[in-house]
């Protein structure tokens, strides 16, 4: 059981590390990145992701 905490401590760092480098800090809550569970951390980064995707051109290969 200890091995599922450290693995979902260690993602909730991962997570909380590429947002604060994306520039967020709170949400729109008000809440801390480190207040919130993993399944929140997971939804905030995914939502992140589908924002900035727009700006890479995809190009297709024949």
């Amino acid at each position: 059981m200890m091995e599922l905490k450290k693995a979902v401590d260690r993602r909730k760092r991962q997570l909380i590390n590429r947002l604060i480098k994306a520039g967020f800090t709170k949400t729109h809550d008000g809440r801390q990145l480190y207040e919130l569970p993993l399944a929140d951390l997971e939804r905030l980064h995914i939502d992140y992701k589908c924002q900035a995707a727009p700006q890479f051109e995809i190009k297709q290969v024949n």
